[in-house]
């Protein structure tokens, strides 16, 4: 039985993107038979990055698919949650709590990513999961060093979010399974 909605944050998205589990696309489907996908407003920012700078980086006669994926994502949005004052201020919370990535930079697709760039996705995440619990709704990741991190210290300091929480986790990998 498939329950929520859920808030999907950007490594979710890519990675049902890209999967091709079947019983993974068969959540997906039971899913989006009753819910439409829901994602912050911050992880529409990091797609529509994510496609410029591969639009940027590829060759003049790739450029086209690039900007047609790009809007076929922007067009096929479902409810976007807004950075509100609300998922501000939890979003400060956590950032003050928990300062620095738990995770260095990684490395793909021959690219190094830089400490400022890490730090930069690290909050981006901590916005993400602020809008998870300010909407109150278990937020769908494939990135566990970072959300478990953020969890565990709400966790450990809980007086800090009065009448929020806890920041409820599902991994990519465990739904469908």
């Amino acid at each position: 039985m498939i329950a929520g909605p859920f808030l999907f944050d950007t490594s979710a998205e890519s990675w049902f993107a890209r999967t091709d589990n079947p019983q993974a696309i068969d959540w997906m489907r039971g899913y989006l038979s009753q819910h439409q996908v829901q994602t912050s407003a911050v992880t529409v920012l990091e797609r529509a990055r994510g496609y410029s700078l591969l639009w940027r980086r590829a060759e003049p006669d790739r450029r086209g698919r690039i900007e047609a994926a790009r809007i076929a994502y922007l067009n096929l949005l479902g409810r976007v949650w807004p950075v509100d004052a609300a998922v501000a201020v939890v979003a400060g919370e956590i950032m003050a709590l928990l300062p620095s990535p738990p995770t260095p930079p990684r490395r793909s697709h021959r690219l190094a990513e830089s400490p400022q760039e890490r730090l930069a996705r690290w909050r981006f995440d901590g916005l993400i999961a602020a809008t998870a619990l300010v909407a109150d709704m278990p937020l769908v990741h494939n990135n566990a060093p970072d959300f478990e991190a953020i969890r565990s210290g709400i966790e450990c300091a809980p007086e800090r979010f009065p009448r929020l929480g806890p920041l409820e986790l599902l991994r990519c990998t465990s739904l469908g399974a």
